[in-house]
């Protein structure tokens, strides 16, 4: 089984901020890049993911409200809870593919990719067509 995955950005739904509305991903970024991944996963059909600072996994049938967490303000122990989420949440799959936005990809979300469990079956991609 395969999922893909991208991470999460800073750009999310001005209406939800200050409200305890708990909404899908795809209802909370707004980054057009973030859009983009999340369209064509649900065009073509497979599985997907966004890595939150905040929530870990963040998958397209979950609710989370609205939050800010800079990947800067990330302690120690917020990582290694983001890792845990990633090994739990993503050790059925055989591969994780991530999709790699350069300009906004931060150390962070390199970090948790080195030290999960998982490091083995992840494989990186930076072309949102690769998707299929």
């Amino acid at each position: 089984m395969r999922i893909y995955l991208t991470h999460c950005s800073k750009e999310k739904e001005p209406n939800l901020k200050g409200t305890d509305i708990a909404v899908t991903p795809d209802k909370l970024y707004t980054n057009p890049g973030i859009q983009q991944f999340m369209e064509r996963c649900k065009e073509k059909g497979v599985n997907w993911g966004i890595l939150s600072d905040l929530y870990g996994v963040y998958l397209p049938d979950e609710h989370h409200v609205w939050y800010e967490k800079h990947p800067d303000t990330v302690t120690p122990q917020e990582e290694k809870m983001v890792i845990q989420d990633f090994n739990d949440k993503l050790s059925s799959y055989d591969e994780i593919l991530f999709l790699v936005r350069p300009e906004a990809f931060h150390s962070f979300y390199g970090n948790v990719l080195k030290k999960t469990l998982l490091a083995d079956k992840i494989s990186m991609f930076q072309n949102v067509d690769s998707i299929e």
